[in-house]
């Protein structure tokens, strides 16, 4: 469900954390039309200023968060594809039970399967674009498994006081949580990508719309062979 401009602008001038916790800036701004409708939130990535569809936002509680990119266009992409496929469900449902011609039938085909296509064609790139994404984390984690090992050395070298130490591993903890949230969601955004590309539609045939042939008779000729017995009459000879 969309936010109301009312709520949102509650939240310009506070910081903004991603779904998976991280901390990625601060909303400066909210872009409406006279009628309220949102049409862009302006938030601060450091000193960088990035302009985010109202739909990459949603209300965790009493909090802001934000979806990142791939999330939002993985939403609309699942939703649209689903869509598509019930319609062809229904449509191959119509037609199965008579309901509608075959001149309605092909026509309405012939669209949903242009539709089809073109989501299709999302699908792809929002796939590519995914693991791209995976391969980043998975760059990240090894990272941030390589900086623990060596900050857990130099903490036990006596090299860095106990303080700093707790601090830095907390933050890479909490990195490494995010991290993993994220791959994890991504995993089983693609397993969902990939079950659309799965699923067939159970087409039924069409029944014929011409009355069904009459089986032709049998012919005498398959009937048995058998020899019909004749009647005897026994004469009494004693």
């Amino acid at each position: 469900m969309a936010i109301s401009v009312d709520v949102l602008t509650k939240f310009v001038g506070q910081k903004i954390k991603d779904i998976y916790g991280r901390e990625v800036g601060s909303i400066v701004h909210v872009y409406t039309e006279i009628d309220g409708t949102i049409t862009g939130i302006e938030i601060s990535y450091g000193n960088s200023f990035v302009t985010v569809n109202p739909e990459s936002v949603k209300l965790d509680g009493d909090n802001i968060v934000l979806l990142p990119d791939w999330k939002t266009d993985a939403i609309k992409i699942l939703s649209y594809m689903d869509k598509i496929r019930r319609r062809q469900k229904a449509l191959e449902e119509l037609y199965s039970k008579q309901e509608i011609t075959k001149s309605m039938y092909d026509d309405m085909k012939r669209k949903l399967d242009a539709e089809l296509l073109k989501a299709k064609e999302e699908q792809a790139r929002l796939k590519n674009k995914l693991k791209n994404r995976l391969n980043e984390i998975e760059d990240q984690l090894a990272k941030i498994d390589k900086v623990t090992i060596s900050l857990k050395m130099s903490y036990i070298a006596g090299e860095i006081p106990e303080i700093a130490y707790k601090n830095s591993m907390e933050v890479l903890r909490q990195a490494k949580e995010s991290y993993t949230l994220e791959r994890d969601d991504i995993k089983k955004t693609l397993d969902k990508l990939d079950g659309l590309d799965k699923e067939v539609i159970d087409i039924k045939p069409s029944p014929s719309l011409s009355a069904p042939q009459e089986q032709p008779a049998k012919s005498d000729s398959n009937k048995s062979e058998v020899p019909v017995p004749i009647p005897v009459r026994v004469i009494n000879t004693l």
